[in-house]
């Protein structure tokens, strides 16, 4: 994500300065550094870290940045027009985070090639993505067939030790963000709805540290 960024960036000769998340930073920072070994020319591409209130609010509000292109929640973004708005109106791109529905009708041809392609929407890269699948609509016909087979699928996405190859999922980004999917799981539970596969924290090894996953 960083790199579709970066790339367009600097084959249109514009220097940046990139503010990775700040649970994510070390990405970020080894791309520069990276960048820098492949020769790129100093100042062209910089890394500053930290939250959003001393990094992200001044960049925006900054008068010598001409645009701004942000990654994250819609709350975020609206901030980033009212910071374009209070400076020099600059430019804003802003791919900002939804429920992308996945809708499958009664006629679909192959349930299990759908069922994998479901489930590979929603859990590619831990869900942490903003085209992940996070809704699913489903005509009555199929329903119970492709929830089947999408569970059969998902139990194929081995959860454990991220550093380990085998296992396609690891831990939440950090104990805030955990304790905020496991809130929505709880919540639809409160709700009368069914849970029909995991929904329970997993503690396995990280060295010699434990860690919850979802």
């Amino acid at each position: 994500m960083l790199a579709w960024k970066i790339a367009p960036a600097l084959a249109a000769g514009c220097s940046m300065v990139v503010k990775p998340a700040e649970q994510t930073s070390l990405t970020a920072l080894r791309i520069a550094e990276l960048a820098m070994e492949a020769g790129l020319p100093k100042g062209v591409l910089n890394v500053i870290t930290g939250g959003g209130a001393e990094v992200g609010e001044p960049l925006g509000m900054h008068m010598d940045v001409d645009m701004v292109t942000f990654t994250g929640s819609t709350v975020t973004g609206r901030r980033f027009l009212r910071y374009a708005a209070d400076s020099n109106l600059k430019k804003v791109v802003l791919e900002l985070g939804g429920k992308n529905p996945c809708i499958v009708l009664n006629d679909a041809e192959n349930l299990d090639k759908v069922a994998e392609q479901v489930v590979a929407a929603a859990f590619w890269n831990m869900g942490e993505n903003c085209s992940a699948g996070s809704r699913l609509i489903v005509e009555a016909g199929v329903k119970d067939a492709l929830l089947e087979l999408i569970k059969a699928h998902a139990r194929d996405w081995n959860t454990g030790n991220p550093l380990d190859p085998q296992n396609q999922l690891g831990a939440m980004i950090d104990a805030g963000h955990f304790a905020k999917v496991d809130g929505y799981l709880q919540q639809g539970k409160a709700d009368g709805h069914d849970v029909v596969l995991g929904a329970k924290p997993r503690t396995v090894p990280l060295s010699s540290r434990p860690f919850s996953t979802a």
